[in-house]
């Protein structure tokens, strides 16, 4: 069966950008979930099967490097989703770990407007 909607998992752990990147997105035409941290974050990953992934970094419980730790351990291969990591952390050796793990790319949130971020999950899902 096709699935008639991509769909996007925000895990961030600030509620006002989760709403915020959830309203965007769910206008965009995407089927939307959220987790408010890595833990619920792997959770979701089993039970919604996205197509995307936005991942914050500091995040309490289960911040993002320990959720693609553990997500890189469990991954099995029918997982086809890309990871984008939204991240203020600009230091470059934070940019060096996560591209240890399978990601599309990693981008800076407070230079994300919501038009590039819309347009970014779009090149993501084709």
């Amino acid at each position: 069966m096709i699935r008639p909607m991509k769909r996007i998992l925000i895990i961030e752990d600030e509620l006002p950008l989760r709403e915020a990147f959830a309203l965007l997105l769910e206008a965009e035409g995407y089927e939307v979930a959220v987790a408010e941290n890595g833990r619920i974050g792997l959770e979701k990953v089993e039970s919604f099967q996205p197509d995307v992934i936005l991942l914050d970094l500091l995040m309490p419980v289960m911040n993002g490097m320990e959720f693609l730790k553990a997500e890189a351990k469990r991954r099995r291969k029918e997982h086809s989703y890309k990871t984008l990591v939204l991240s203020n952390l600009s230091d470059p050796m934070t940019r060096e770990d996560v591209k240890d793990y399978r990601i599309a790319g990693v981008a800076m949130k407070a230079d994300l407007s919501p038009a590039e971020l819309a347009a970014t999950v779009k090149k993501l899902v084709k």
